[in-house]
């Protein structure tokens, strides 16, 4: 598989008090205090980019912790519904002419914008697990690719894990790499590969979220963990978790 372009620098954040200003609710905090741990989202980023090809679409870009490593694919178009992030985005990358931003949820593609067919992937990272018909979402990002064309998904794992952050976040569910590969399935994509990434988070995700019952991301930890991230991703690339804080799935379309 022909490896994707290396990724430019990352886009600069803006100024951090106006990401921080965007929203008081549990995702807007959240994603705020992620922005500020690169070694975090270069990993999340890592997990994927072997299987992406371009042009792709990201579902619910957020405020482009992710977005920030394609610059070097030739066309990148942001779904990203929420209007403050969408304006967020549009500042931050408005140097970047292969960067699109959308107004479109991925319920409501595809459509004249993001027509069918057209893509080689869709990028959808910690988005699906926000969506109650899980399986008709990923049947319509099916539909904006072409043959051979790849879906690639992160969401949050184990559901034993669920606790206060994730119904503040509105998470319906948290996924099995097995109800993960179902999804898929009944969505018309065929799962090439899945697994499990950052053992370590599960962890602090069962601490922060069931045992204190924290809302939000805890910063100071969420930092100190993204200290230790360089370590820890060795470590899974050289012995695969059997469990972890996140599921990573790659579907693909009939050719």
């Amino acid at each position: 598989m022909e490896r994707p372009p290396q990724p430019l620098e990352s886009a600069p954040l803006l100024a951090p008090v106006e990401l921080r200003g965007i929203g008081a609710d549990a995702v807007s905090q959240s994603l705020a205090v992620l922005a500020e741990v690169y070694h975090y989202n270069h990993w999340v980023f890592d997990s994927v980019r072997d299987f992406l090809r371009g042009p792709v679409v990201e579902v619910g870009a957020g405020v482009g912790n992710i977005t920030q490593f394609l610059l070097n694919l030739p066309r990148v178009v942001c779904l990203e519904p929420f209007g403050p992030y969408r304006d967020y985005l549009r500042r931050r990358f408005a140097p970047h002419r292969n960067m699109q931003v959308l107004a479109h949820a991925v319920e409501d593609c595809p459509n004249d914008d993001v027509p069918p067919g057209q893509f080689d992937s869709v990028l959808c990272l910690n988005v699906l697990e926000h969506i109650a018909d899980d399986a008709g979402a990923l049947e319509r990002m099916g539909r904006l690719v072409g043959p051979g064309g790849r879906v690639i998904v992160l969401v949050p794992a184990l559901p034993c894990l669920y606790g206060e952050m994730d119904g503040a976040m509105g998470h319906v569910r948290r996924y099995t790499l097995g109800s993960l590969r179902r999804a898929f399935a009944a969505a018309g994509l065929r799962p090439v590969r899945g697994r499990y990434m950052n053992f370590v988070g599960a962890a602090g995700w069962f601490w922060h979220g069931r045992v204190r019952r924290k809302s939000t991301v805890p910063e100071s930890a969420t930092k100190l963990f993204d200290r230790m991230v360089p370590f820890i991703s060795a470590a899974e690339r050289l012995l695969p978790p059997p469990l972890g804080q996140s599921a990573v799935m790659i579907g693909e379309k009939a050719r």
